[in-house]
């Protein structure tokens, strides 16, 4: 197996945290949709739970594993996006003992380089939803507040790698990161279970 061909694992963790700017009525729950590519134009979805109006705070996270070679892993880091989707639902139960289907209030599409490219490789901030209908003159669009942090071989928390006999700072290292084992030109083949 060439350099490029080994393979390596990343951890990947995406935290729903809360909303704001969300008009609902009572008989409907709100929850986050996402999609992560997962190759081979494949992507995983994952849902939040649903929370009330009165109460729109997640906390929740979701934990992905994920491997494949050095190239597919750094192409997305570098490339890669999750989609969010800010969702309601109503709460009722039907004839049939299900519940309606669900209604896109807003979305968002977040690149996993912003984590990447901080110094701690976590990042949490509000990400302002595309809302589905325009809004009237004043209100804001909706919010969800989210978190993303990755972990893995190929990444150090102190962006730090050895460079023949010498450290690297981590501007050097990062500059090495992304010409030697980031390459973009492979397709991306990863897998997350």
């Amino acid at each position: 197996m060439g350099k490029s061909q080994e393979a390596t694992a990343t951890s990947c963790e995406l935290r729903i945290i809360r909303a704001r700017n969300v008009e609902f009525n009572s008989s409907e729950s709100l929850f986050v949709r996402c999609y992560m590519s997962a190759g081979n134009n494949k992507r995983v979805r994952f849902e939040s739970r649903d929370v009330s109006s009165s109460n729109m705070v997640w906390n929740q996270s979701f934990s992905l594993d994920c491997s494949g070679t050095k190239q597919s892993m750094s192409n997305m880091l570098l490339e890669g996006t999750i989609i969010f989707e800010l969702r309601q639902r109503s709460t009722g139960i039907s004839f049939f003992g299900t519940t309606g289907k669900s209604q896109l209030l807003g979305k968002a599409e977040v690149p996993w380089r912003t984590v990447y490219e901080s110094s701690t490789m976590d990042i949490e901030k509000w990400i302002m939803m595309k809302p589905k209908r325009s809004f009237l003159d004043g209100m804001k669009p909706p919010a969800v507040e989210i978190g993303m942090k990755v972990t893995g071989a190929q990444i150090s928390k102190k962006h730090t790698k050895i460079v023949g006999a010498r450290k690297c700072d981590r501007a050097e290292c990062k500059s090495f990161v992304e010409s030697e084992l980031f390459a973009l030109d492979a397709a991306l083949e990863f897998s997350c279970y």
